[in-house]
C-alpha cells in the first residue's frame, strides 16, 4: 500500500515537471536577470541592441560589476560599452528593479549572413546596509542574433509601370470587343 502511494506521488511530481514551463530568466540569491529581447535579427549593416531587466529581492543592495559577452560574435563588431551598469545610481535597492541597455552588435555591411547564439554573463555584487560586500552573484541569460540579406522588394515605380501596363491592356481588350 505504501509503495502505491509513493509511486503515485512520484508520478504526480514527474507530471508536474513535464507541464511546468521553463523560465528563461536566471535567479540567484534573490537577484533575477532577464534579457528582455533575446532573439534579434537584422540586415547587413544593422545595429542590434539587447535590453535587460534586473529585479532585486535579496534583502541587500545590488551593484553591477561586469558583463561578459561571448567572444564568438562574427560578421560585425560587438559593443559591451553600451551596458549602463544599472543606470545613473548604479545600485538597485532591495525590492527594486531596473530595465536598461545590455549589449550592442554592429553587423558588417559586406557580410550577408551570420548567426550568433550564446549567453550574457552578468556579475553582481551584493552589499549590506553599511556598504560591506556580502556576496558576488553570477547570472546568465541566452541570446541569439541573425543577420540575413533583405528581401528584394519592387520599387514603387516598377509597380506603377506594371499597373499602367495592365490598365492599357485592359482598355485595348475592351476596344477590340
Amino acid at each position: 500500500m505504501r509503495h502505491r502511494n509513493l509511486l503515485g506521488i512520484l508520478l504526480f511530481a514527474v507530471g508536474m515537471l513535464a507541464v511546468t514551463p521553463r523560465t528563461k530568466a536566471d535567479t540567484m540569491d534573490g537577484i533575477t536577470f532577464t534579457v528582455t529581447n533575446p532573439d534579434l535579427g537584422g540586415n547587413p549593416g544593422a545595429t542590434l541592441t539587447w535590453n535587460y531587466s534586473v529585479s532585486n529581492s535579496s534583502g541587500l543592495e545590488a551593484i553591477a560589476l561586469d558583463l561578459n559577452a561571448p567572444a564568438g560574435f562574427t560578421g560585425g563588431t560587438p559593443d559591451v560599452s553600451v551596458f549602463d551598469l544599472f543606470g545613473p545610481s548604479g545600485v538597485i535597492a532591495d525590492g527594486g528593479s531596473f530595465n536598461g541597455t545590455l549589449f550592442s552588435f554592429v553587423s558588417d555591411p559586406i557580410v550577408s549572413n551570420s548567426t550568433n547564439t550564446g549567453f550574457f554573463d552578468l556579475t553582481v555584487l551584493l552589499l549590506d546596509s553599511f556598504g560591506n560586500p556580502v556576496d558576488v552573484v553570477d547570472l546568465t541569460d541566452n541570446y541569439s542574433a541573425t543577420i540575413s540579406p533583405a528581401a528584394n522588394v519592387p520599387e514603387p515605380g516598377t509597380l506603377l509601370l506594371l499597373a499602367s501596363g495592365l490598365l492599357a491592356g485592359l482598355l485595348l481588350c475592351r476596344r477590340a470587343i
